[in-house]
């Protein structure tokens, strides 16, 4: 589908791999029910060159290896939107392992302008560590938006601890809504 431009998809439904394979041309993603699982799904083969706006529904533990994984398929990313919801087998919801990478994908370093983090659990230092990373390497960087509905004394520090890391754009706004 050469002139998609925008697609939706629940990447639980069976044959999911097969129609993202016919849509890596879209401008715009939003990928649902993201979780551990979903990494199989897309394979060694698919590069979103035309992809500037994703936005992730994600659910369980491990996803964000896979968010990882895809952001080195997304050469022309402007706007990453991660939507964190659910609980795991473990009653858990929201990012349990962060694995930095070993490189800073190419969308880091040359076109990432927007980053929206829905769900953030203030406490959980896996996801302050995702914060981090991409305050840190996201060169072009202009707006930083978290969302909580977390509530916790941590708060302030978790903060002063995202707004102390070096910020690899100075132009970048940070803004927390809770």
């Amino acid at each position: 589908m050469p002139k998609l431009s925008e697609a939706s998809l629940d990447v639980s439904y069976p044959y999911i791999e097969k129609l993202i394979g016919s849509i890596t041309s879209v401008k715009r993603l939003t990928l649902w029910q993201v979780d551990y699982s979903s990494e199989g799904v897309y394979g060694d083969s698919f590069v979103f060159n035309q992809l500037v706006h994703l936005k992730l529904h994600i659910r369980k533990r491990y996803s964000a290896n896979l968010l990882v994984w895809m952001l080195k398929e997304l050469p022309k990313l402007r706007v990453l939107d991660l939507q964190l919801y659910g609980k795991d087998v473990y009653g858990t919801n929201g990012v349990v392992f962060w694995n930095q990478p070993s490189t800073v994908p190419e969308c880091m370093l040359s076109s990432l302008q927007t980053f929206k983090f829905s769900g953030y659990l203030v406490g959980r230092p896996e996801e302050r560590d995702l914060m981090i990373y991409v305050l840190k390497n996201a060169h072009r960087l202009e707006n930083a938006r978290i969302y909580s509905e977390d509530h916790e004394f941590e708060t302030l520090d978790m903060i002063r601890k995202l707004v102390l890391a070096s910020l690899a754009s100075p132009e970048c706004h940070i803004v927390f809504n809770w």
